[in-house]
């Protein structure tokens, strides 16, 4: 045990820091546009399974898988939460602290697959210090939690291949479960697993033992999958198969801003994940990435067994074939994406991978050029991320409105050019800034849209009984616009904007006071 520690004295390190950074962080963000629905649907499938409420049967959200949100449900009502600052706060503390778990098992999967301190500490920090992933692990308890569940379900994945023993087969399968009833679109990894299954089953030795891996895999994937999600308890092929399709062509029909035009979300270019993926990323992650690929294939191409039979270079195949993959299926289905490329995040860890892939493949050069490449990429890659930790801590509480390099940061333009802080968690800071301004008894206030509402949820119950919601701005005492779906300037003389909070040269929340009084 204690040669263990001291083996990952660094990893630890760096979680119990990023630890406490998220116990002192977690009470700064807002609460995200989703998270009410995501409440709601938790508390309808508690109410169904725990007091029969057939209320449930016909929500219109039931197809939602609830294997994160049950349990926050639960969490809940075990602590006795009623003040909603309560509940969401512990929602975002819980959330991260998942994720915080899950990053500490991506370090683990890749000393696993290394057994390199050095590629475990540096892929470990890639996700870490990645400004999107790290302020939505806060407050996006749909997508986050799924990646997540991805990275566990990739740490068992290399294991139970590994030793082929039954017991780590029963509990991937079991993740396995978990991811689908997390999100229907770990169906994918079922997918190539049983694939990878059957490859072992033609071509491998120990067919028999392969063929009870099989078996103990799927039921216990199967199982744990209807069992934690109810949606599926009266007709689980049939709901799963309506989830999927639902899932693959989402209800939603609004406008997204990209590039300066509004476009409908049915309508996206087939360009809109690749272009926000390598808008959003530190490009020195890009670069490495982009390495980790052209060694995959040319490797693949030179010895293809190696990397389909049972090997450690089989688990880069999961990596190249979860990072295109969905893509792809985007693409092909045509997809209904929106907010950035937010339901596609569990392709991060796989391509961090696939960096991490390439990265050892340039130490291990033969010619001498590992020995000069490795101090080389490891100032890099320490002052990319170093950087990058800079303007997270800059931006606080707003890292996820981050672009690279690629784009320029002149006055406004992120603004005017892209959705910026599309999730509504500065009307949070906003808010407070009028409460503590303000000491009307009553403070009228109309905002541009549903998170301004929702955000007074997370505020002092002394200060959210003072503010009273307006629909129309002729009644209220101020304005909060977070510019979503209205990118231009407001025609409100500038002496009346208060407050304005802005991220990389650009305006993602502001307040203007009204000339009617409180």
């Amino acid at each position: 045990m204690l040669k263990d520690f001291k083996r990952h004295s660094i990893g630890i390190g760096i979680f119990l820091v990023s630890f406490i950074t998220g116990l002192y962080a977690f009470e700064d963000f807002g609460i995200a546009w989703d998270e009410p629905a995501q409440q709601m649907t938790g508390q309808i499938t508690y109410d169904y399974v725990f007091k029969g409420d057939q209320s449930y049967k016909t929500y219109i959200n039931r197809d939602y898988g609830v294997a994160f949100q049950l349990p926050l449900i639960m969490l809940e009502k075990v602590l006795g939460l009623q003040d909603p600052r309560d509940i969401y706060n512990m929602r975002k503390l819980v959330t991260h602290l998942f994720f915080l778990f899950s990053a500490f098992v991506f370090y683990l999967l890749i000393y696993y697959l290394y057994k390199r301190r050095t590629l475990a500490i540096a892929g470990y920090l890639l996700l870490l210090i990645t400004p999107r992933i790290f302020a939505q692990s806060f407050f996006n308890s749909k997508d986050i939690p799924f990646l997540n569940m991805f990275i566990i379900c990739f740490f068992l994945s290399a294991i139970a291949f590994r030793t082929e023993k039954i017991r780590y087969f029963l509990i991937f399968g079991a993740c396995t479960g978990l991811l689908m009833s997390i999100r229907v679109m770990g169906v994918l990894l079922l997918v190539l697993v049983m694939l990878m299954l059957l490859v072992d089953i033609i071509w491998g030795k120990a067919k028999k033992k392969t063929n009870i891996n099989f078996l103990v895999y799927l039921f216990s994937c199967l199982a744990v999958l209807i069992i934690t999600w109810p949606y599926l308890w009266e007709n689980p092929f049939g709901n799963f198969m309506t989830a999927f399709s639902n899932m693959s062509k989402f209800r939603w029909d609004g406008t997204i801003l990209m590039f300066g035009d509004l476009v409908r979300a049915t309508k996206i270019s087939w360009t809109y994940v690749p272009e926000w993926f390598g808008l959003t990323i530190p490009i020195p992650y890009l670069i490495l990435g982009l390495i980790g690929i052209i060694f995959f294939v040319f490797n693949f191409f030179r010895q293809p067994a190696r990397f389909l039979m049972n090997t450690t270079e089989r688990n880069h195949c999961l990596s190249i074939a979860f990072f295109f993959g969905p893509v792809l299926s985007v693409i092909i289905l045509h997809s209904v994406l929106y907010d950035g490329w937010r339901q596609l995040y569990f392709i991060y860890p796989p391509f961090i991978l696939l960096a991490v892939y390439g990265l050892s493949c340039l130490l291990k050069s033969k010619t001498g050029m590992g020995n000069l490449l490795s101090p080389a990429v490891g100032l890099v890659l320490f002052f990319s991320v170093l950087s990058t930790a800079t303007l997270m801590i800059r931006n606080h509480p707003f890292e996820d409105v981050y672009f690279n390099a690629l784009l320029p940061t002149n006055e406004q333009y992120l603004r005017k050019s892209f959705e910026l802080d599309y999730w509504g968690t500065s009307y949070k800071q906003a808010l407070e800034y009028i409460v503590s301004h303000d000491t009307s008894e009553k403070i009228t206030i109309n905002v541009a849209n549903w998170p301004g509402n929702v955000n007074r949820m997370i505020l002092k119950e002394k200060d959210r009984n003072r503010i009273r919601f307006v629909d129309e701005v002729q009644e209220a005492s101020y304005f909060i616009s977070n510019y979503r779906f209205h990118p231009e300037h407001y025609s409100y003389p500038p002496e009346q904007k208060i407050f304005t909070i802005k991220v990389m040269n650009s305006d993602i929340c502001s307040v203007w006071k009204l000339n009617k009084p409180s």
